[in-house]
């Protein structure tokens, strides 16, 4: 009998001497997730038109479990460029580890130090989302801390409804699941919005606007932070949006994304962003697989890593970013661009990796790969050093005719003499796509693949090679300047 009550009684009293020290440490560990939170939200923010800091306000202590208050102050621009500020404040409730009852009551037989149940706090600044919520809280989640530093938990919003004078807004519930282990060295980010449906009046003529985006999401899996850079893909995607101006036919927009990846190799530190749309239709017409792809590549840590720190230090030092851009000084221009220089030495490479789109009878792309270097010391004039930087240029394009012929055909249609007459639409979506291939031909920029228009041009050592054929970079500045004056670009 004495064996089955120690047998009892001493895991009790593990468990009851793990739950009082952590008691102890559950203030430090709020303070502590709350200082990784703020390097994490300065870091997003830089560029990003919007700062978001936050505070603890009260912690009060107890033996199982604990209530904190925190608020939230989010700073942004309106559209003419003056600062906004919002605050807004959540209250937490912290269970202590290492076995919360919330998570026992999961099935959740993990230890923790702590778990947090953090929900949006009724104030006059949130009074519209709480009655948009018809009696929901607009925002709640849950974070469980473990011993380890590590953070994984949910934030989940209401549904809203929006009324006003202007029209209704109504916006599904939605979902961010989110991890953040080795020590803030990883951050993991999965989140869902079904839908977001807007039924509005345009201010300047009354006239009724519906605009519906369904399948919104978001997805980061960022790992190895090293100085202020992790390695790994994000992406924001949109399954579809709809936009119904008055009775004109709705523009849909299918399968849109932002992707953005960035990685480390021998040569330096990667990134690329990347803006895709499956199909853009409107009135019977389509544009499919619209991509712009935009890389950096051979990019020095140390010295990127300066340089957004020197611009960090100038957006703070007034009262808005944009106050600080405009009144920028000598000394903090100077130190910007030897930083940029610093980066040039390591010979890093700026890409567009790819522009294009296809119609129904063809497709464009388009590619210019740039490799950067420091300047010449010899190079004293803008020009000259804008030369010298320029290590080597790559780019391909391709236009298919058949591709000016849709957009030809596309362009006329706006017309009352072409939209009405089909035969002569037809002749006027030839005849404008003879007149660009013939200007395209002529100038010499192009040549004429069956029926693909395709240029090629390359610069490397002081020399230009453009669709095969060899020229000086003078000769070739040269040719280029007639070519605009021959095609009537620069008027008389």
């Amino acid at each position: 009998m004495k064996k089955l009550v120690l047998a009892v009684a001493v895991p009790l009293a593990l468990v009851g001497a793990a739950t009082l020290y952590t008691s102890t440490q559950a203030e430090s560990t709020a303070r502590d997730a709350v200082e990784q939170a703020n390097i994490q939200l300065r870091e997003m923010s830089v560029g990003a038109g919007a700062e978001v800091a936050i505070k603890m306000l009260s912690f009060e202590s107890g033996l199982l479990s604990s209530n904190a208050r925190y608020q939230v102050d989010i700073e942004t621009q309106d559209t003419d460029g003056e600062p906004r500020q919002f605050t807004v404040l959540l209250q937490d409730r912290i269970e202590h580890g290492p076995f919360p009852v919330s998570r026992l009551t999961r099935g959740q037989l993990m230890p923790v130090a702590a778990q947090s149940h953090f929900r949006l706090e009724r104030s006059a600044q949130t009074e519209a989302l709480f009655e948009a919520a018809a009696g929901e809280n607009p925002l709640v989640g849950d974070v469980a801390f473990g011993y380890d530093g590590s953070q994984q938990g949910a934030l989940r919003s209401a549904s809203l409804n929006f009324e006003n004078e202007d029209g209704t807004v109504r916006v599904a519930a939605g979902t961010v699941n989110f991890e953040v282990a080795d020590e803030t060295t990883t951050v993991r980010l999965e989140g869902q919005l079904p839908e977001i449906d807007m039924n509005l009046q345009r201010r300047d003529d009354g006239k009724p606007v519906r605009v519906k985006l369904s399948g919104i999401g978001m997805t980061v899996d960022k790992h190895d932070y090293v100085k202020g850079f992790g390695q790994g893909p994000s992406a924001i995607t949109l399954e579809r949006m709809e936009i119904q101006p008055d009775d004109n036919p709705a523009v849909v927009i299918k399968n849109a994304s932002i992707e953005e990846a960035s990685s480390r190799s021998g040569d330096g530190f990667d990134q690329s962003i990347a803006y895709r749309v499956g199909e853009v239709g409107a009135n019977g017409q389509f544009i499919r697989n619209l991509t712009l792809a935009l890389s950096l590549r051979n990019l020095d840590e140390g010295s990127l890593k300066a340089l957004v720190e020197s611009y960090k230090q100038i957006l703070d030092s007034a009262a808005t970013p944009q106050e600080a851009l405009d009144n920028i000084t000598d000394v903090q221009q100077q130190e910007l661009q030897a930083l940029a220089l610093q980066l040039l030495e390591h010979k890093p490479t700026v890409a567009l990796d790819e522009f294009g789109f296809e119609t129904a009878n063809g497709a464009a792309r388009l590619s210019v790969v740039a490799d950067l270097q420091g300047p010449s010391a010899e190079a004293f004039t803008p020009d000259a050093m804008i030369i010298s930087m320029l290590a080597s240029l790559r780019a391909e394009a391709g236009i298919d005719k058949g591709l000016v012929r849709d957009v030809a055909s596309l362009i006329a249609q706006r017309e009352p003499q072409y939209s009405a007459d089909p035969a002569a639409l037809q002749q006027q979506a030839d005849l404008t796509t003879e007149l660009f291939s013939g200007m395209a031909l002529g100038a010499g920029w192009f040549q004429l693949q069956g029926d693909r228009l395709v240029s090629s041009l390359h610069y490397a050592d002081n020399k230009v090679t453009l669709n095969g054929q060899d020229m000086t970079v003078q000769e070739f500045i040269g040719f280029a300047f007639g070519s605009v004056l021959g095609a009537g670009l620069l008027g008389q």
